[in-house]
């Protein structure tokens, strides 16, 4: 344990300035564009919608990214220790291949998007506030519901976090694979695993093997979509043909909303005991062998 720790250290000291800078840019960027943005297309007579909605474009533009930059870093991740010659000294400390590797899938496949977006929720706290003060003035936000806010935001943490691991857990066979190709074919792994994929599922359409690749891509996808936005309540909010947001449905789904998650997080992890999540794991642990197989090779 003592060993993975140091290798997540690693991975903190080497990429942290990207990782803070991940999350700070777009809350600057955003809250540099709040005095020239405006609410249009609806009637919004209250701050509370205005601050919900840019907070939630905050949190979705800095998951966009922290996703797009941890799939970018994983898929380098597997020749990284052999191309800047790392790899001895790491292999030099008492440990495992396996951690070596396991570490660095840890940090950048589950880590980074948890914590980025948890961060993103407080940067989003600020630009939506900073987005209401625009809106309503300062005279409003001293009248705004900011127990249910909050509460409501403490619980979109708590779903967000667990869904992303779960999602994480879901892609893990994929990204993987793709990780495990590049290895063993240097950087045309990846892409020439996704070539013969596409192309067998395409000459080969109608038979069967094919038939069942293709619905096992499908289901697990399906799984990453159901862990981040599975709920048993629909939470749309929709308003009238003249622009009028429904103020009783929002503040009802607003502070409702702990009770909503409260409910979802069982069946999302319920979801997640689906046959072929347990076979997609079983790939994943194939997949992380090879990676392992293929460091030893290249001592």
């Amino acid at each position: 344990m003592t060993l993975f720790n140091t290798l997540l250290l690693r991975e903190w000291l080497q990429y942290k300035r990207a990782w803070i800078g991940l999350v700070l840019a777009p809350v600057l960027v955003l809250l540099a564009l709040v005095p020239f943005s405006q609410v249009d297309g609806i009637d919004v007579p209250s701050p509370e919608p205005v601050a919900l909605i840019a907070g939630l474009l905050t949190v979705g533009l800095v998951l966009a990214l922290a996703l797009a930059v941890s799939v970018y870093q994983l898929m380098g991740l597997a020749r990284r220790d052999q191309q800047d010659r790392s790899i001895e000294f790491w292999s030099s400390l008492p440990g495992s291949h396996a951690a070596s590797i396991g570490a660095p899938i840890v940090a950048h496949g589950i880590l980074v998007p948890v914590v980025a977006t948890l961060l993103a929720l407080v940067g989003g706290a600020i630009v939506g506030s900073a987005m209401a003060f625009k809106e309503f003035g300062f005279a409003a936000l001293q009248q705004t519901q900011w127990g249910a806010l909050f509460a409501a935001t403490l619980w979109l943490g708590l779903r967000l976090a667990v869904g992303l691991v779960l999602a994480a857990l879901w892609l893990s066979p994929i990204v993987l694979a793709l990780m495990a190709a590049s290895a063993w074919l240097k950087r045309w792994g990846a892409p020439l695993l996704v070539i013969a994929v596409a192309a067998f599922l395409n000459i080969y359409k109608n038979e069967t093997a094919a038939e069942v690749l293709r619905n096992a891509l499908i289901t697990q996808v399906a799984g990453v979509g159901r862990s981040l936005v599975q709920s048993g309540t629909r939470l749309v909010i929709d308003s009238d043909k003249e622009g009028h947001l429904n103020l009783q449905d929002f503040f009802n789904m607003l502070y409702g909303f702990p009770d909503y998650a409260r409910e979802g997080l069982p069946q999302v992890l319920q979801a997640a005991w689906h046959p072929q999540f347990i076979g997609g794991l079983m790939v994943a642990g194939l997949c992380f062998w090879l990676l392992v197989l293929q460091r030893k090779r290249s001592l």
